[in-house]
């Protein structure tokens, strides 16, 4: 039987397990493994596409649904030629069927955010849905909950969360049961802790605060909820990043959700120093766990995989990502996959016609920003081109070059395959993958107009590195999308990570011309995703465009 902890996110499931109610999907793991979604579709192609809505404007959230309704944000419509910075964005709710946009609301911030920036921006925050409300957010300081007919119902209002960087931001609200959690600073800080940045729970109803947790979060992390071995529900969040977060001691922190000892720590991990934030240790990631592990990188000295006792917060093992690693390689020049077995990374040279390895330097990895997921004992994530940035020896390039990566989390083995980057598809004409090199993209809205508001915006993601979408693994399939508006797709039950892993290379629109930051939604066996210019739902799979 259920107890009286239990019965209640069991409950929620249920209601919440036919709709993606929030970034992280029903059950807040960023995963349905019951999902029948499709693998296939071509924008660009127009295949597999139930239809396409174009958006007034550029916008980053994710999709939350409910039912035969979408939730999503964008900017405000944009003049040309006005600055291309705003604090207000829209909520737009739209008809799951036919991509008719039913309402829009008005939410204005009060801290300006730079338009479709690589980083995150005043739409990131996805909105969420019980199926009754609908609580959208603006990163540049406003949360509010309206009723399904879009009425307000009410708003709260908060300080972005420091400057100059108040948009490198990627963590998502979360619904749980009667609260709504957000990243927020504190209301009254001690001295000791002006800009920290807290969990705070909103009630659902009222939007007056619930609690506010006793340990800091970055707000560079996803944090991730779920339920303990024991039966708690709890949440794990994170300290640590670029640009002096202020937040420590640097690690991870479980932080009870029972009503009595809400946002409470249960264990924290903190990392070697508990001071050293980056480049060593990122709070970057989404911050997954288990009733078993919970999962990190540390970058410095050596590239290494961390697995974590979920129970106490205890390290288990410690895996290095460069040291007895399989590394299937493209080779430009011959037209085919070279495969590394067992090797050293450091010993391996980067192929990659992006730009030549410098005689000093060696393969570092770093694990892409936000693109990681953990499906069928592997933690999976992309891996960042752009590590020239990481000052700490060894002297290195990012790598390897555009690879999906996974580490299997009882064995410690990893392995590494390199993608194209990116798929032409012009009509009349066969599919063109292109390898290894940096690809830029145009930053053009439906009308189009370019809204970015720099230069960043306008490159594959790869090399900046970006904040990407976080992925979802659907059925078995984990699908990864990167600023080019690329989607892969990618078997979670693959024995080995090679080239037959790779299930389809999708898109959102022609190369070239197509941006997004984002995750699809699963619902009712379509998928729903977006780009810069529009909205598209996804149909069922039709062979032939892999």
């Amino acid at each position: 039987m259920l107890d009286s902890i239990t019965m209640p996110i069991f409950l929620l499931f249920l209601s919440f397990a036919a709709n993606w109610p929030q970034a992280a999907g029903p059950d807040g793991t960023w995963s349905s493994p019951s999902a029948r979604p499709p693998v296939q579709w071509s924008v660009a192609r127009n295949q597999n596409i139930l239809w396409r809505t174009p958006m007034p404007n550029g916008g980053q959230s994710g999709i939350a649904v409910w039912g035969d309704r979408l939730f999503l944000t964008t900017f405000d419509i944009y003049a040309p030629g006005t600055p291309k910075f705003s604090a207000t964005i829209l909520g737009h709710a739209v008809d799951a069927k036919t991509g008719k946009i039913l309402w829009s609301v008005k939410l204005e911030g009060t801290v300006k955010s730079p338009m479709m920036y690589a980083y995150s921006d005043s739409t990131t925050p996805t909105p969420v849905t019980d199926g009754k409300h609908v609580w959208f957010t603006n990163a540049s300081g406003i949360m509010a909950c309206y009723d399904m007919a879009g009425k307000q119902v009410w708003t709260h209002t908060f300080k972005p969360w420091s400057d100059p960087y108040p948009f490198n931001k990627q963590h998502e609200p979360i619904l749980y049961g009667d609260w709504i959690l957000n990243v927020e600073p504190a209301d009254n800080p001690p001295a000791d802790k002006q800009g920290w940045n807290y969990l705070r729970a909103l009630d659902k109803r009222t939007g007056k605060t619930a609690w506010l947790a006793e340990d800091g979060t970055t707000t560079y992390a996803t944090s991730v909820f779920g339920t303990t071995r024991d039966g708690i529900p709890a949440v794990v969040t994170g300290r640590g990043g670029w640009h002096d977060v202020p937040e420590r001691p640097v690690g991870l922190s479980m932080l009870d959700l029972r009503p009595a000892s809400a946002g409470k720590a249960l264990w924290r991990f903190v990392a070697d120093g508990g001071n050293e934030a980056a480049p060593t240790w990122q709070s970057l990631y989404v911050l997954h766990w288990d009733k078993r592990y919970a999962y990190w990188f540390r970058l410095n000295p050596e590239e290494s995989h961390l697995v974590i006792d979920s129970s106490n917060g205890k390290l288990l093992r410690e895996q290095s990502l460069i040291k007895g690693v399989d590394y299937r390689q493209w080779d430009p020049a011959a037209g085919r996959y070279i495969e590394h077995l067992n090797v050293n990374l450091r010993e391996i040279r980067d192929i990659s016609p992006r730009n030549q390895m410098k005689p000093e330097e060696v393969i570092r990895v770093m694990p892409a920003w936000h693109a990681n997921i953990v499906v069928g004992g592997y933690h999976y994530f992309l891996t960042s081109t752009a590590h020239r940035r990481n000052n700490k020896p060894p002297a290195g390039k990012g790598g390897p070059s555009h690879t999906i990566a996974r580490v299997n989390v009882e064995t410690g083995k990893v392995e590494y395959l390199e993608v194209p980057v990116t798929v032409e598809r012009k009509p009349g004409e066969p599919d063109k993958k292109i390898y290894g090199v940096a690809v830029r993209t145009k930053t053009e809205d439906s009308h189009g107009n370019d809204v970015a508001a720099e230069d960043r915006s306008r490159t594959d993601g790869w090399e900046v590195p970006a904040f990407w979408g976080s992925p979802v693994a659907l059925g078995g399939k984990i699908y990864f999308t990167t600023m080019l508006g690329i989607t892969y797709v990618v078997d979670a039950n693959a024995k080995v990570l090679n080239e037959k892993a790779l299930l389809a290379i999708n898109d959102l629109g022609p190369s070239g011309e197509t941006w997004s930051l984002n995750t699809p939604s699963y619902s009712n066996g379509k998928l729903y995703h977006r780009s810069l210019k529009e909205l598209v739902a996804i149909g069922p799979t039709i062979i032939g465009i892999k």
